[in-house]
């Protein structure tokens, strides 16, 4: 099946990945890439590696085999003779190729005998491969919401409060009502939203100074809610990093995708949520029952409540005022981290 795609997008990810090229060509190591877009009397070479003491010259070509790519390879092979012979280019023997993405067996037996090989690359494989392997933002891709099994932010409130009288797991388990898989979810998902400093299997817990703040500014007439202050404290960690973890991002996600089913009615009907909310956070294969969407869902709803991000009815989802501010800054956030990770890919 064609693909339509920029070639030079395609060249853009062999310059950041020396290892496809290694791969394609069944080299034993990486090749260094010498010069990419390189001017010569014969036009623009796409690429050049250095392979031990080997020049590989790459044209690379978005469509089929064409004797007049050949006769430009071979060019190229000219103009870096030439070069070399005038010392302008390191000694070494050149070895030139034509990727490109259709060649049978004789125009490839042709383009041997000219002294070039052909290369049948698919521009589908080279763009699996970068986002697979290459893609800025991998590190925000890979982070997807969590179901912890705790369905209100102040259920942790029981065990955190107590932490100034203890920092021991076992200890609380003696002063905390529950099992002890449900304190172990409560700690997971305070540490998921920064509030304490826990390794798995460790007995110690601290307070961040996240945490600190947090529980410094309990509600002292109803210490079960959450007061304004920590839902300000917790809306400002998630609006800044949102990918600081898979719970903080699940609680933007739930927002952003309240937002855009907006565009198309509101209020959002609950029932349409549950079924983007899973498209949206990544998780539609790992959420694969109607009850696990469902339930996630209605979890993370109810923490964007909390924090006075939106708010809902039995059939309905509302955005708080809050909440639209809350979304403009965020995707504003997330835009600013992602352009900061491509500029970091392209200028490497």
């Amino acid at each position: 099946m064609k693909i339509e795609v920029r070639e030079s997008q395609i060249e853009d990810v062999f310059v950041n990945s020396p290892n496809l090229v290694r791969r394609i060509l069944a080299l034993e190591d990486d090749p260094r890439l010498l010069v990419h877009q390189m001017i010569t009397p014969s036009g623009r070479l796409d690429l050049l590696y250095v392979y031990q003491a080997t020049l590989l010259l790459i044209e690379l070509k978005i469509g089929g085999f064409n004797r007049n790519f050949l006769e430009q390879v071979l060019g190229y092979k000219n103009d870096l003779k030439q070069y070399q012979a005038e010392g302008k280019l390191l000694k070494g023997e050149i070895r030139p190729y034509l990727f490109c993405t259709l060649a049978n067996e004789r125009q490839s037996k042709i383009a041997l005998e000219s002294g070039v090989t052909c290369v049948i690359y698919n521009p589908k494989d080279v763009l699996q491969y970068f986002y697979q392997n290459l893609r800025p933002v991998a590190s925000f891709v890979d982070i997807k919401p969590i179901d912890i099994g705790i369905w209100n932010i102040h259920l942790i409130h029981d065990f955190i409060y107590l932490l100034d009288k203890t920092n021991s797991v076992s200890e609380l388990q003696s002063l905390v009502a529950g099992s002890p898989k449900t304190l172990y979810n409560k700690i997971k998902f305070a540490r998921e939203l920064r509030l304490i400093e826990w390794e798995p299997s460790h007995d110690v817990i601290m307070l961040t100074n996240l945490g600190r703040e947090y529980v410094k500014h309990k509600d002292s007439i109803f210490p079960e809610h959450l007061s304004d202050t920590q839902a300000e404290l917790l809306k400002t960690l998630v609006v800044h990093d949102p990918f600081e973890s898979p719970i903080i991002l699940g609680i933007a996600s739930i927002v952003e995708a309240a937002f855009t089913l907006a565009k198309n009615i509101y209020p959002v009907r609950m029932s349409q949520l549950i079924e983007y909310f899973s498209y949206h956070a990544g998780k539609y294969f790992d959420w694969k029952t109607n009850k696990a969407k469902y339930n996630a869902t209605r979890m993370y709803s109810n923490y964007a409540v909390d924090l006075g991000l939106l708010a809902k009815s039995s059939d309905s989802v509302y955005l708080t005022p809050a909440g639209f501010s809350f979304t403009l800054k965020l995707q504003l956030q997330k835009s600013l981290k992602m352009i900061d990770s491509g500029t970091a890919f392209y200028s490497r």
